[in-house]
């Protein structure tokens, strides 16, 4: 029997929380080896496409840093920053969301 295909939404949090996870992971990878620093960077290379779209991401948005020849290292206060970055937007969007929620209630009872 053939599965309904999920709708975008439910996708998008879906894909959302798989590359929480892989950023989690690959984040792990740099802090069990204790490579928060330049002079602490450690070789590194992905093993899949999807491993590879985050850590280029992370590596874009300055949360990992390249210390040259292929070592890279956790900028652990960058990490913090973009994940409570996140957290922030995430905050606000459900305080706008219940707030609308609130309104259309209040508008149709009767």
């Amino acid at each position: 029997m053939a599965m309904a295909p999920m709708s975008g939404a439910r996708r998008s949090t879906i894909e959302t929380a798989a590359l929480d996870r892989t950023r989690r992971r690959l984040a792990q990878v740099f802090m069990a080896n204790h490579a928060l620093s330049p002079e602490d960077a450690i070789a590194f290379s992905t093993t899949n496409a999807a491993d590879e779209k985050v850590f280029a991401r992370m590596l874009r948005t300055g949360m990992v840093r390249d210390a040259g020849r292929n070592r890279f290292y956790l900028d652990l206060p960058a990490y913090h920053a973009q994940i409570n970055r996140r957290q922030r937007l995430n905050a606000v969007i459900t305080i706008v969301l219940a707030v609308v929620v609130a309104l259309l209630a209040t508008r149709f009872y009767v």
